[in-house]
C-alpha cells in the first residue's frame, strides 16, 4: 500500500514539474497579437495545475476527510468547504507574495520563511482546539436523534480557515513569476484558476468522506457519535503533529 501510495505521489509531483515548466513558458509568451489568447491558456493550465497540485500531500484534504467522515453532511457542504479552503489559501498566498514582494524585498527569503513558520503554528493550534470542540460536540450530542446531528456552518468555516491560512506554494510560485515579468493581473487571474482547480479536488475528498459516513456511520446506531470521537481525536493528533516542531 505504501508503494501504490508513493508511486502516485510520485507521478503527481511529475505532473507538477511539467505543467509549472509550461504555463511559465506559457506566461513568457504573453505579449503582442495573441496576448488575449495565451491568457486563456495560462488560465486554463493553472485550473489543470491547481487540481493536480491539491491531489498531492497537504492543503486539508485529511482534516476535510476528516471532518465529513464524523460530520452528518450534504454533498454541498464538500463543494462549500472545499472552494473556502481554496479561496483562503490563494489569498494567502497573494497577500504573502505581494506584500513581500513589494515591501520586504531586500529581505524575501527571511521573511518568507518566518510568515510560514508563524502561519503554521496558528493553523495548528486552530486544528487542535477544532480536535477539542468537535469532541467535545460529539460528547453533547450522543444521545440525540442521529438526523438531528449536523455540522453546524461555524465549524465548517473554523476547518477551512484552519486549512486555507498556510499560503499555498503552487500559487505563489506562479504569482511571483507573473510579478516579476510585470504581468501583474494574469498573475492574480492565475491564482483565482488555481483556487478553483484546488477547489474540485479538495471538494472529491470531501464527498468521498461523507459517502462512507452514509454507509458505515447507519451500521454503529446509537454508537455512531463514537466515530465522531475518533475523527475528533485524529484532528486534534494532526494539530498537535504539526505544532509539535515549533515547541
Amino acid at each position: 500500500m505504501s508503494e501504490i501510495y508513493s508511486n502516485f505521489l510520485k507521478t503527481i509531483v511529475d505532473y507538477q514539474y511539467e505543467l509549472n515548466s509550461y504555463i511559465s513558458k506559457t506566461i513568457r509568451s504573453v505579449d503582442g497579437e495573441n496576448s488575449f489568447y495565451l491568457s486563456l491558456l495560462v488560465l486554463l493550465i493553472a485550473f489543470i495545475y491547481g487540481a493536480v497540485h491539491a491531489a498531492g500531500p497537504g492543503h486539508g484534504k485529511a482534516l476535510v476527510a476528516f471532518y465529513f467522515s464524523t460530520n452528518k453532511s450534504s454533498y454541498r457542504s464538500a463543494f462549500k468547504m472545499g472552494y473556502m479552503i481554496s479561496i483562503i489559501h490563494a489569498l494567502s498566498a497573494l497577500c504573502a507574495t505581494f506584500g513581500i514582494f513589494f515591501i520586504l524585498k531586500a529581505m524575501f527569503r527571511e521573511n518568507f520563511n518566518n510568515i510560514s513558520s508563524i502561519t503554521m503554528q496558528i493553523s495548528a493550534s486552530m486544528i487542535i482546539l477544532i480536535g477539542i470542540y468537535l469532541m467535545y460536540d460529539a460528547f453533547k450530542h450522543k444521545n440525540l436523534d442521529e438526523k438531528k446531528i449536523k455540522s453546524k456552518p461555524k465549524s465548517q468555516f473554523i476547518v477551512a480557515l484552519s486549512s486555507g491560512i498556510v499560503p499555498c506554494p503552487g500559487v505563489m510560485t506562479i504569482v511571483l513569476f507573473c510579478i516579476i515579468l510585470e504581468k501583474y493581473i494574469l498573475g492574480v487571474s492565475a491564482a483565482i484558476a488555481m483556487s478553483i482547480g484546488m477547489g474540485f479536488t479538495i471538494s472529491l475528498a470531501g464527498i468521498f468522506s461523507i459517502s462512507l459516513n452514509k454507509r458505515f456511520g447507519g451500521l454503529l446506531g446509537s454508537k455512531a457519535y463514537l466515530l465522531k470521537v475518533f475523527g475528533a481525536l485524529i484532528i486534534f493528533s494532526l494539530g498537535l503533529f504539526l505544532l509539535l516542531p515549533y515547541l
